[in-house]
């Protein structure tokens, strides 16, 4: 089931939240919200509800077994990893060892909806266990909540166990924090309905659909797709949080203006929070972090960024784009003396606003390139057709042929949507919030009517990180 489903919006969630302020008992609070988030799995991906619930007894097990034998850790990592790299890169393997080895069959392995994410809240809850951060927990109940916790399950935020184990032992619920979480959730479904899923009409028609395009075009639908990208994922997350509000759980914040950083390293301290802290925690301090000299730091960024790109996706395009990402962090530290004496030379002052904002433009460059040619673009004809149009190479512009698109229509939207970006509207709504707290709830049932009619319409897409 995803958020912005009406089954989810009208039935589901107000049942839930109904129970929760019906029953009173945290017991039965607790069992409420497993055998919800066991219900909200199933009736998105029921065919593997056995995965999930594997991965919670693996978990269970190996938490209460490496928190009395620490040398069961390494064989802990390889089950669960194991388990997320035959579900999700089992078919690619096949499909590629067939050609060398012809007595082999291909096979098809569908992967499990929200793998990647649940795999990774078990790895938080047994590293914690065997780092000694949490005690392993007898119960198995808060385990069961902690991987299966429905508004995280299938595309995070990533939680930690501490939140879950906290809010398992006492719910704070009450009228205001059901009315903040509510708003919390419309304004992220309005990111979705509104943005994301229009502007998809853009990204597809130009990116995916054509055989051809111009340097305008291409570009056009790269900024359409990165766009969207972010109101997809930002949405998905601001809903999530909504809901845990609702309910009295503090879901982490899982992106901050990540379109106004100044360099590839901020980007990705601002884009998908919780992943970042996962791997900095779990990846990149085990394996040594700065301590260990600067050529060991490059390294371990290195292989923070390809796991990153192997998590994304199966595919060499998806290790290619971590392995990017990784050598401009590189080169942006190797070189950072090198840029300061030029900026010295040429007297430029690296507070002047025409610089930050050069800055800015030149990471958002960077990464909605790399995103259109990953993330988009999934066939080497679709990236050489980008490829050929940004280096003008492909077809001139055409008005006739653009409006054939139907993607001009889009404009004003893709305008409205990167003003809405800067991080000087969240200040303003809650400036609005504080003093007029009707009108802003009257503007936000008008975005929740706006987006149900969209939704009626048929104006339907699955969010992006569904597929990773």
């Amino acid at each position: 089931m995803e958020f912005n489903r009406l089954l989810f919006i009208m039935v589901y969630l107000p049942i839930v939240i109904g129970l929760f302020v019906l029953c009173k008992k945290n017991a039965v609070r607790n069992g409420i919200m497993l055998l919800s988030s066991l219900v909200f799995y199933a009736l998105g991906d029921f065919s593997h509800l056995w995965v999930l619930l594997l991965l919670i007894g693996i978990t269970y097990l190996f938490g209460r077994m490496v928190e009395n034998n620490r040398k069961l850790y390494p064989l802990y990592l390889c089950c669960v990893v194991g388990i997320l790299c035959i579900f999700k890169y089992g078919t690619y393997l096949t499909e590629h060892l067939s050609a060398y080895f012809h007595s082999l069959d291909p096979f098809a392995i569908l992967m499990p909806l929200g793998i990647s994410f649940f795999t990774f809240t078990s790895i938080s809850y047994v590293s914690d266990v065997y780092y000694g951060k949490i005690k392993a927990e007898k119960n198995l109940l808060p385990v069961a909540m902690y991987l299966s916790f429905f508004p995280t399950v299938i595309s995070g935020p990533i939680m930690r166990y501490e939140t879950i184990r906290d809010w398992y032992k006492k719910k704070e619920i009450n009228a205001d924090s059901i009315a903040n979480g509510l708003r919390r959730f419309i304004l992220g479904l309005s990111q979705k309905v509104i943005f994301a899923n229009q502007l998809n009409q853009v990204s597809t028609a130009i990116l995916i659909d054509q055989s051809k395009t111009s340097f305008l075009l291409g570009a056009y639908g790269v900024i359409a797709f990165a766009i969207q990208e972010f109101y997809d994922f930002a949405g998905y997350s601001n809903m999530a949080i909504g809901i845990g509000q609702m309910i009295g759980v503090s879901i982490p914040e899982n992106f901050d203006a990540p379109y106004f950083s100044e360099s590839i390293s901020e980007y990705w301290r601002r884009w998908h929070i919780t992943l970042g802290a996962f791997f900095k925690d779990y990846v990149y301090i085990p394996l040594g972090g700065n301590r260990k000299g600067s050529f060991r730091k490059y390294i371990n960024n290195m292989i923070v960024f390809v796991i990153s790109g192997i998590w994304h996706g199966a595919t060499f395009a998806f290790v290619l784009w971590g392995i990017i990402n990784g050598l401009f962090v590189a080169v942006r530290s190797v070189a950072g003396g090198f840029y300061a004496s030029v900026r010295e030379k040429l007297h430029i002052s690296e507070d002047a606003r025409w610089f930050k904002a050069f800055r800015i433009l030149r990471t958002d460059a960077i990464e909605f390139l790399l995103s259109a040619f990953v993330f988009k673009c999934v066939t080497r004809e679709q990236r050489s057709v980008l490829f050929r149009a940004l280096t003008l190479r492909g077809s001139r512009f055409s008005m006739f042929y653009t409006r054939q698109l139907g993607v001009l229509g889009y404009l004003p939207l893709l305008l409205v949507a990167i003003v809405f970006l800067f991080p000087q509207w969240r200040k303003l709504w809650k400036k609005l919030e504080k003093n007029s707290g009707v009108l802003g709830d009257i503007i936000l049932l008008v975005l929740l009517a706006v987006c149900i009619i969209l939704i009626v319409s048929g104006s339907f897409s699955s969010f992006i990180y569904f597929n990773f």
